[in-house]
């Protein structure tokens, strides 16, 4: 990711005559937890990469104890430029990612836009193809469009700096990705527009093994528990639903879009039973809970 970043920041510093280029160094902020990575080693590890590049302000914000949305919180609490871009560190942005998001605010009325964060498969391993198709995140995005979304994730989404600050991720302790369903249901009473521009591609690893697969999915099930007031019957009736629809999404998008990701026919059974591991740990986490 910071090799990604730091090649794409040299190369729009020193852009002439292109309609986005950068006019000062990018302030690149690391916001991280003091209680889980010592700052010396953070700071070796990150400096070993960076280098001197005097296209990028390298400042560093540890905060101890804090989420994963109080991170992101601090780290725009103390940016100073007119776009935020927030971009975690287990993703690789293609080369064209920071032009696509410069160039989404040409645009006076766009204040958020999500960029295109999707599974990689390149190792072509039947595991990382059904994660792709049946996780949270869409396929690769081909296009360069600009087009109104209904939703973000916080991995991979920039805006205005008003436009954030304003509000910012809700403080919900525990859960680390409701604070983002939080803030664009906020997005949306306050009539602002999700804008998604496809080209901002970065790509996601799958979960990296069995453990961090089981992970991944009771962190799920835990969080759709935990945001809710109260069980009910009808509640209960609701996620069966959703957990039903969710598993009848993957299975027709291994149908209908396994060719994009080179998934073969005889694959599917396989992939279906990852895919249906998941989703059962989801649903016993939540309704344990």
């Amino acid at each position: 990711m910071l090799t990604a970043l730091k090649a794409q920041a040299t190369f729009l510093y020193r852009a002439v005559g292109d309609s986005v280029r950068l006019a000062r160094p990018l302030d690149l902020i690391i916001v991280f937890d003091s209680e889980h990575f010592e700052e010396e080693q953070t700071r070796q590890l990150i400096d070993g990469v960076i280098g001197d590049c005097e296209y990028l302000t390298l400042r560093y914000l540890p905060v101890p104890g804090a989420d994963y949305c109080k991170l992101k919180n601090a780290g725009a609490a103390i940016a100073t430029g007119e776009i935020l871009i927030f971009l975690d560190s287990d993703l690789i942005p293609e080369s064209d990612w920071l032009v696509a998001f410069l160039s989404a605010f040409k645009y006076p009325n766009v204040s958020v836009v999500l960029g295109n964060t999707f599974v990689d498969w390149s190792g072509r391993d039947l595991y990382s193809k059904s994660v792709a198709l049946s996780w949270m995140f869409p396929l690769r995005d081909p296009t360069d469009e600009l087009t109104v979304a209904q939703t973000f994730y916080a991995n991979n989404v920039a805006f205005r700096r008003e436009a954030f600050l304003s509000r910012q991720f809700p403080d919900v302790p525990g859960l680390t990705h409701v604070p983002a369903e939080l803030l664009v249901k906020q997005l949306n009473r306050d009539g602002v527009t999700i804008w998604h521009v496809g080209n901002a591609r970065a790509s996601h690893p799958a979960p990296n093994g069995a453990l961090h697969f089981i992970e991944r999915a009771i962190s799920g099930g835990r969080a759709r528990a935990l945001t809710a007031e109260s069980v009910t019957l009808s509640l209960v009736l609701r996620w069966l639903r959703h957990d039903i629809g969710s598993v009848r999404f993957a299975l027709k998008r291994f149908i209908f879009e396994g060719l994009k990701v080179e998934l073969r026919w005889w694959q599917v059974p396989a992939a279906t039973s990852i895919a249906l591991t998941y989703y059962t740990l989801c649903c016993l986490v939540r309704y344990c809970q």
